[in-house]
């Protein structure tokens, strides 16, 4: 199963940090399109927006509208903290929520179970993820090792430390608690993937893989002084990940799709050998 896995596309009117997060999630969305048309799942995991404004909002739902990611191939929505959980479903009306109130939902997929969490806690950038939501959590996770298929989780926040001092301050403040629940389910669950922090990352927690893109617009780039209040950012490429879901593994790749135009195609013969042309001899490859 092919996914493609993006994050903190920021929607806002206004530059963030001079640059346009609309026109570069209309970038990321036309690559997306043009190259990834064989994905069985697209997934946003959080801020969606920059200030969870209702106008924001409305503007994601029409740029998603004009693509052709349609069915199941339409983007999977998941709030984060700069988003606004009420105005987000004000937008989309039918975004999936549990008992609670949270917008947080699972589907059946080829792979396994999707989990889709919301680690949002109003009035903070910090994630939360409380007792009524691990109770919930809990559930799906009994679920799907009951019936012996494995499971995907998706969230905005980092689940652990990431031991950069501007990520790990707004991280989950229930880290222990996730993380004791996680590890009782350390068979079934796959893989994490989240977003929050800006930059690639990959490691495990307890003993789970997990993996998380760039921002679309701004990413930023890891600081370990631990400084709380130094963060960098820049001219820095930003991306979106595509990862293959198999039966024993889980490959993630990372597509920086502002530097498409920038690749040079060549195909190589079965000999190892790529051709220059029909007047030039052949070349060795360089890997």
């Amino acid at each position: 199963m092919k996914i493609v896995h993006i994050s903190d596309i920021h929607i806002n009117a206004e530059p963030i940090l001079d640059l346009d997060p609309v026109e570069n999630f209309r970038k990321c969305l036309a690559h997306v399109e043009e190259y990834q048309p064989d994905a069985d799942r697209i997934v946003i995991t959080g801020d969606l927006t920059h200030h969870g404004l209702a106008e924001s909002y409305r503007l994601l739902k029409e740029m998603l509208a004009g693509t052709s990611l349609t069915g199941d191939r339409a983007p999977r929505l998941l709030i984060g903290n700069h988003d606004r959980r009420e105005t987000f479903a004000a937008a989309f009306p039918d975004a999936k929520r549990d008992r609670d109130g949270f917008i947080q939902w699972s589907e059946e997929t080829p792979a396994g179970v999707f989990i889709y969490m919301d680690t949002v806690e109003p009035g903070t950038h910090a994630g939360a993820y409380c007792e009524k939501r691990r109770g919930w959590l809990e559930g799906e996770l009994d679920d799907a090792r009951r019936e012996g298929k494995p499971a995907f989780l998706f969230m905005h926040h980092n689940p652990t430390t990431v031991h950069v001092a501007n990520a790990d301050q707004i991280g989950i403040r229930d880290e222990t608690e996730l993380k004791a629940l996680l590890a009782r389910y350390r068979e079934t669950v796959r893989h994490i993937f989240f977003g929050h922090c800006h930059f690639s990352l990959s490691g495990t927690v307890t003993g789970i893989p997990f993996s998380a893109p760039r921002s679309t617009n701004h990413p930023c780039w890891p600081d370990f002084s631990g400084n709380p209040l130094r963060m960098g950012h820049g001219a820095l490429q930003p991306n979106y990940n595509v990862c293959f879901l198999g039966a024993d593994d889980v490959i993630v790749h990372a597509i920086d799709f502002l530097d498409a135009d920038k690749v040079r195609w060549e195909e190589t013969t079965e000999e190892g050998w790529i051709p220059e042309g029909p007047d030039t001899e052949p070349r060795v490859p360089t890997r």
